[in-house]
């Protein structure tokens, strides 16, 4: 039992790492410096979140022609 926690708990934690990872390399693709890059990566939920706001314009009001 304490096994298949730990197996668990260490897939968990390396899908958590990736996904910080991938995030500050996506921030320093952005152009951003190697600091900005790390902190985005450890809040990558709240990077994202400022990434679609920032690309999609989601409360831009749209002009009917």
């Amino acid at each position: 039992m304490d096994q298949g926690v730990a197996a668990v708990a260490l897939v968990m934690g390396s899908a958590v790492l990736a996904l910080a990872a991938l995030t500050a390399t996506g921030e320093r693709r952005r152009g951003h410096g190697l600091g900005v890059a790390l902190v985005a990566g450890i809040f990558f939920p709240i990077t994202w979140v400022a990434w679609y706001v920032r690309d999609e314009r989601p409360y831009r009001r749209v002009r009917r022609a």
